[in-house]
């Protein structure tokens, strides 16, 4: 897979990213165009898009700390879903780094929902038991209780202040 990464919202692919971004999040789990838009000036946050020949496959946006990768978003595209593409993306992208990858994912409460948390502990993610309430992208809605998941080991309790106070004072940064 070839890998893109966006610098801006002019981008040619910014477009396809955004189709399939708008539509694999519910509104009050997005970024605003000009939120994004913010995100790319940042040396340490990464949209990158994936593409097989001249496929869009999905996307990955990342923000690189010193002791950690924090997946902010991940997708990908309905022409390709179960077709291992999502297991071969991330398992690549976590074997590409020597760092605790970290990723929210919606409270377990369906098949849906359970369904995911398998796919993610087959790719060595494991899930931290830190009650968690992610801030609102948009002021028109509130924050939102997601489950925290690190790759290969649970994250101590420093590792998670320090990965909430990353979230609230550079990510959310509006």
């Amino acid at each position: 897979m070839n890998i893109i990464r966006l610098h801006s919202t002019n981008d040619p692919l910014f477009p396809v990213f955004e189709r399939l971004y708008r539509s694999s999040f519910p509104e009050f789990e997005q970024r605003t165009v000009e939120h994004q838009a913010k995100g790319l000036t940042a040396d340490n946050y990464f949209l990158q898009c994936y593409m097989e020949n001249e496929l869009f496959v999905g996307f990955v946006a990342y923000w690189a700390f010193d002791d950690y990768l924090y997946i902010e978003h991940y997708a990908i595209s309905d022409k390709v879903r179960g077709q291992g593409y999502g297991t071969r993306l991330l398992g690549e992208f976590i074997a590409g780094t020597d760092k605790t990858v970290i990723l929210e994912i919606d409270p377990v409460v369906d098949e849906i929902s359970q369904k995911r948390l398998r796919f993610y502990r087959a790719l060595g993610f494991v899930e931290n038991d830190y009650v968690h309430v992610h801030p609102p992208y948009q002021h028109k809605f509130h924050g939102h209780t997601l489950k925290v998941l690190s790759s290969g080991s649970a994250i101590s309790e420093a590792e998670y202040q320090n990965f909430n106070h990353d979230l609230h004072h550079v990510v959310m940064v509006k």
